[in-house]
Formats: structure tokens, sequence, C-alpha cells
């Protein structure tokens, strides 16, 4: 299977400090989560095994998950599953092509470039940002259950609504899993990862060009600390 699907048979952000998992809620979490992925991630795949679960993927995530060695920089690659799936539909903020093909067809088969996603255009929570987000596509593919623009979408227990550029997903479910190529990680580990992460950029700006520089990291390249003054 791609990646590591798992199957179910068989101005830079400013750096803020986060609570302890423990005094937040799970509405907190997810928006966390949300924007440690939609900040400078990227929507690389998807895949189904209907009606169990549908798998989404995102890189250059600010969560962190250590490397395999010293010579590579940190792992930024999560999934997310969406068990017993409610609704599953991909907007497009164009046309269909008139040839037939789907975009998330590519995307699935690694023939379109991995789309980048956007701070304010990515939530797990914010049902009136979601009703926006669904209005803004011109067009919407369900391919499973209902379609997000019926009121039921938003009474599900979870649900997700975000555009990587022209592309984008809505997708509600029972229950979500998380989990990299090293195994699940628990949604109450965001917060840590997320604090790792921030940790680790500030050492790989405070080695940059010493003896001790880290490897080259796009997500720290991108995310610029203020200068002091």
């Amino acid at each position: 299977m791609k990646n590591f699907f798992k199957r179910l048979f068989n101005t830079p952000p400013k750096e803020e400090a986060q609570p302890a998992a423990d005094v937040l809620t799970e509405t907190q979490i997810l928006a966390l989560l949300s924007s440690a992925i939609s900040d400078l991630g990227r929507w690389t795949w998807w895949a189904t095994s209907l009606p169990k679960v549908i798998q989404i993927e995102f890189n250059r995530t600010q969560l962190y998950f250590p490397p395999a060695d010293d010579s590579q920089p940190p792992k930024t690659q999560i999934a997310i599953q969406f068990i017993n799936p409610k609704s599953i539909s991909f907007l497009t903020k164009r046309d269909h092509n008139p040839d037939g093909q789907h975009w998330f067809d590519d995307l699935h088969h690694d023939k379109l470039e991995p789309p980048t996603c956007s701070r304010d255009t990515f939530t797990f929570t914010d049902h009136a940002a979601m009703a926006s987000m669904i209005n803004d596509a011109k067009t919407i593919d369900t391919i499973y259950g209902y379609p997000p623009s019926i009121e039921l979408f938003q009474t599900e227990k979870y649900t997700l609504v975000f555009w990587a550029e022209d592309y984008g997903l809505a997708v509600a479910s029972d229950k979500i899993d998380l989990l990299t190529k090293d195994g699940d990680v628990a949604l109450t580990q965001i917060p840590s990862l997320h604090s790792q992460w921030w940790a680790y950029w500030r050492k790989y700006w405070d080695l940059k060009n010493t003896p001790n520089a880290l490897p080259k990291d796009f997500a720290c390249e991108v995310t610029i600390p203020l200068k002091k003054d």
C-alpha cells in the first residue's frame, strides 16, 4: 500500500506556549492540530476502504517526529483516518475536466503535485467556516454518504473541511485516528508534539550558520524568527 495506509480489516505564524493536553478540551486539541497541519502542510495522498475508513495524509506539519538519523531533518508526515465515515466529498474551485478525469484520482495515484494547505481554510471545529468553504466550491463530488451542504453534516461527531489551493475535502465520521509510519498517535499527544516542533525550530535557528548546524529543513527555513532589536 502507498505510504503507511493502515487497513482496518486485517509574517510567520506566532509561536505560542501551549497548555498541557490534560487542560485542553478535545475541540481545542483539534484546533491545534488544524494549525499544525495547515500552517505549512501539503496534502499528499488519500485512500479509502469503504465503508470502514478514509485516510488522508499530510507532510510539512509542525509536529515533531524524530528523524531516522542525525543526517536528516525530523519527519513531518501524519495520516488522519476517519473511521465509519458518514460523508466524503471532494471540493473543487474549477469546473469538471471535460475529459472526465478527476483531480482527486490523480492525487491518489501520485499524478498531482501535492497542493498546499492554508491556515484560514482548514478546520475541524468551526462550522461557520466550514459552511463558507463548502459554499466556495464550484463543484462537489460526493463519493460516499450524503453531500456536505445539508445540515446533518455539521451534527456528526467528527468533521473536517479544508482547501488546499483549488482542491478541497469535506468529511464527517464517527471517529478519528492519527498515525505515522512509526505507529499510532493519540490525539492527546498533539500539544506536546507541536511544542516539541517549536523547540526544535528554536534550536534550528540557534545553530544555523554554525559548525553544529542541523540538516536543512524547509519548514524551519520558511518560518523565519523575528529579528531582535
